[in-house]
Protein backbone atom coordinates (compact mmCIF):
# COMPACT_ATOMS: atom_id res chain seq x y z
CA UNK A 1 0.00 0.00 0.00
CA UNK A 2 1.37 3.56 -0.72
CA UNK A 3 1.63 6.48 1.58
CA UNK A 4 -0.04 9.40 0.63
CA UNK A 5 1.13 12.50 2.44
CA UNK A 6 -1.16 15.76 1.77
CA UNK A 7 0.90 18.95 1.10
CA UNK A 8 0.33 22.19 0.00
CA UNK A 9 2.33 24.65 -2.58
CA UNK A 10 2.22 28.53 -3.14
CA UNK A 11 3.14 29.69 -6.67
CA UNK A 12 4.32 32.69 -5.45
CA UNK A 13 4.02 35.90 -8.09
CA UNK A 14 5.48 39.45 -7.35
CA UNK A 15 4.40 42.86 -8.87
CA UNK A 16 7.15 42.33 -11.63
CA UNK A 17 6.44 39.59 -13.34
CA UNK A 18 8.87 37.05 -11.33
CA UNK A 19 8.43 34.43 -9.27
CA UNK A 20 9.32 33.00 -5.83
CA UNK A 21 11.53 29.69 -5.79
CA UNK A 22 13.79 27.84 -3.14
CA UNK A 23 16.39 25.53 -4.35
CA UNK A 24 15.32 22.28 -2.25
CA UNK A 25 17.74 20.34 -0.30
CA UNK A 26 16.17 17.00 -0.75
CA UNK A 27 14.96 17.39 -4.44
CA UNK A 28 18.53 19.19 -5.73
CA UNK A 29 16.51 21.79 -7.49
CA UNK A 30 14.33 24.87 -7.19
CA UNK A 31 11.18 24.26 -5.97
CA UNK A 32 7.85 26.27 -5.14
CA UNK A 33 7.88 26.89 -1.57
CA UNK A 34 5.51 24.56 0.74
CA UNK A 35 5.21 21.65 2.83
CA UNK A 36 3.05 18.73 4.88
CA UNK A 37 -0.35 19.93 5.94
CA UNK A 38 -0.27 19.34 9.31
CA UNK A 39 -2.16 18.01 11.71
CA UNK A 40 -5.50 19.79 12.20
CA UNK A 41 -4.54 22.26 9.89
CA UNK A 42 -7.03 23.49 6.35
CA UNK A 43 -4.48 23.63 3.07
CA UNK A 44 -5.13 27.13 2.75
CA UNK A 45 -3.20 28.02 6.36
CA UNK A 46 -0.45 25.69 5.73
CA UNK A 47 0.69 27.17 2.14
CA UNK A 48 0.04 30.77 4.21
CA UNK A 49 2.91 29.19 7.08
CA UNK A 50 5.18 27.12 5.01
CA UNK A 51 5.83 30.47 2.83
CA UNK A 52 6.75 32.24 5.76
CA UNK A 53 8.88 29.73 7.09
CA UNK A 54 10.89 28.88 3.91
CA UNK A 55 11.27 32.92 2.96
CA UNK A 56 9.94 35.10 5.57
CA UNK A 57 7.24 36.46 3.47
CA UNK A 58 3.70 36.91 3.82
CA UNK A 59 1.50 36.33 0.78
CA UNK A 60 -1.84 36.65 -0.29
CA UNK A 61 -3.93 34.50 -2.31
CA UNK A 62 -4.93 35.57 -6.40
CA UNK A 63 -8.43 34.63 -6.75
CA UNK A 64 -9.76 31.46 -8.61
CA UNK A 65 -13.07 30.70 -8.65
CA UNK A 66 -13.74 30.30 -5.14
CA UNK A 67 -17.78 29.89 -4.41
CA UNK A 68 -18.49 33.05 -2.65
CA UNK A 69 -21.90 32.84 -0.53
CA UNK A 70 -22.03 29.26 -0.31
CA UNK A 71 -21.15 28.58 3.46
CA UNK A 72 -23.59 28.35 6.33
CA UNK A 73 -23.40 27.45 9.86
CA UNK A 74 -22.83 24.53 9.06
CA UNK A 75 -20.34 24.49 5.91
CA UNK A 76 -17.70 26.92 5.25
CA UNK A 77 -16.29 27.18 1.68
CA UNK A 78 -12.57 26.73 1.35
CA UNK A 79 -10.20 28.42 -1.23
CA UNK A 80 -10.21 26.44 -4.57
CA UNK A 81 -6.84 25.06 -5.06
CA UNK A 82 -4.92 25.88 -8.72
CA UNK A 83 -4.62 22.86 -9.16
CA UNK A 84 -4.17 19.15 -7.04
CA UNK A 85 -1.46 17.07 -8.17
CA UNK A 86 -0.74 13.60 -7.26
CA UNK A 87 3.44 13.44 -7.22
CA UNK A 88 4.75 10.49 -7.04
CA UNK A 89 7.84 10.89 -4.45
CA UNK A 90 9.56 7.37 -4.98
CA UNK A 91 8.17 3.95 -4.71
CA UNK A 92 5.09 3.98 -2.77
CA UNK A 93 5.13 7.44 -1.64
CA UNK A 94 3.52 10.38 -3.30
CA UNK A 95 2.53 13.77 -2.64
CA UNK A 96 -1.48 15.08 -3.06
CA UNK A 97 -0.20 18.68 -3.47
CA UNK A 98 -2.61 21.39 -3.37
CA UNK A 99 -1.18 24.24 -5.21
CA UNK A 100 -2.25 27.85 -4.52
CA UNK A 101 -1.70 31.05 -6.46
CA UNK A 102 -0.20 33.78 -4.87
CA UNK A 103 1.38 37.37 -4.70
CA UNK A 104 4.02 38.41 -2.16
CA UNK A 105 2.78 41.29 0.14
CA UNK A 106 6.16 42.69 0.43
CA UNK A 107 9.14 41.78 -1.89
CA UNK A 108 12.21 41.73 -0.77
CA UNK A 109 14.90 41.21 -3.53
CA UNK A 110 16.75 38.23 -1.36
CA UNK A 111 14.27 36.57 0.52
CA UNK A 112 15.48 34.58 3.62
CA UNK A 113 15.58 30.92 3.01
CA UNK A 114 15.33 27.35 6.12
CA UNK A 115 18.60 26.04 5.22
CA UNK A 116 17.54 22.85 6.89
CA UNK A 117 15.15 22.80 3.78
CA UNK A 118 16.73 24.83 1.11
CA UNK A 119 20.13 26.29 -0.24
CA UNK A 120 18.46 29.66 -0.89
CA UNK A 121 15.31 31.58 -2.12
CA UNK A 122 15.13 33.61 -5.21
CA UNK A 123 13.18 35.52 -7.93
CA UNK A 124 12.87 34.77 -11.18
CA UNK A 125 11.84 35.59 -14.39
CA UNK A 126 9.32 33.72 -16.23
CA UNK A 127 11.37 33.44 -19.17
CA UNK A 128 14.37 31.83 -17.45
CA UNK A 129 11.79 29.46 -15.76
CA UNK A 130 10.27 28.68 -19.19
CA UNK A 131 14.05 27.79 -20.29
CA UNK A 132 15.29 25.43 -17.87
CA UNK A 133 15.28 21.59 -17.98
CA UNK A 134 14.82 18.55 -16.14
CA UNK A 135 18.35 19.57 -13.97
CA UNK A 136 16.84 22.61 -12.58
CA UNK A 137 13.17 21.99 -11.92
CA UNK A 138 10.90 19.03 -12.27
CA UNK A 139 9.18 19.13 -15.48
CA UNK A 140 5.57 19.57 -13.61
CA UNK A 141 6.78 22.31 -11.65
CA UNK A 142 7.67 24.23 -14.43
CA UNK A 143 4.43 23.43 -16.27
CA UNK A 144 2.25 24.64 -12.80
CA UNK A 145 4.21 27.77 -12.77
CA UNK A 146 4.38 28.63 -16.55
CA UNK A 147 0.05 28.49 -16.50
CA UNK A 148 -0.05 30.40 -13.40
CA UNK A 149 2.52 33.17 -15.01
CA UNK A 150 -0.55 33.08 -17.88
CA UNK A 151 -3.43 33.99 -15.57
CA UNK A 152 -1.26 36.25 -13.60
CA UNK A 153 -0.44 38.22 -16.70
CA UNK A 154 -3.72 38.28 -18.00
CA UNK A 155 -5.19 39.14 -14.78
CA UNK A 156 -3.04 42.20 -14.62
CA UNK A 157 -3.77 43.18 -18.24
Amino acid sequence: MSQKHFTATAVVHDARGRVLLVYHNKFDRWMCPGGHIEAGELPDEAVLREVREETGLRVRFLPNGEFAGMGDAHAAVLRTPFCVLDERIAPGHHHIDMVYRCVAEETEERPRHDPNESRAAAWFSIEDIASWDESRTFANVRAVILRSAERFKSERG
